[in-house]
Formats: C-alpha cells, sequence, structure tokens
C-alpha cells in the first residue's frame, strides 16, 4: 500500500511541476544551485534513515 502512495505523490509533484512551469525563469547558474541544494536534501535524508534504522537496530538488541 505504502508504494501506491509513493507512486500517487510522485505523480502529482510530476504534473505541478509541468503545469505550473517551475524552474523555467531560472539561469543556468541558478537551475544548478536549485539541483545541489536538491542532492544535498537527499543525501540528508537518507542519512537521517540510515541513523533512524541503526537507533532501531540498537535498540532492539
Amino acid at each position: 500500500m505504502e508504494w501506491l502512495k509513493d507512486i500517487s505523490d510522485k505523480l502529482v509533484i510530476w504534473f505541478l511541476r509541468s503545469t505550473s512551469g517551475f524552474g523555467k525563469e531560472l539561469t543556468a547558474e541558478g537551475r544548478r544551485e536549485q539541483r545541489q541544494w536538491r542532492e544535498q536534501r537527499l543525501r540528508n535524508l537518507q542519512g537521517l534513515a540510515q541513523r533512524s534504522k541503526q537507533h532501531l537496530s540498537a535498540k532492539d538488541q
């Protein structure tokens, strides 16, 4: 069931971005900066998920 929510979230985000013109006003430098921020947020989320898993596994022991 979680996969269905994930797919619907991605479809809504794709639809909103494709119809809103999001990012079209950015310069090449602005697009590069947005991409870097997006990558940083993803790394932060992945690190948070990893620490959470480690914390839970340590708690179970």
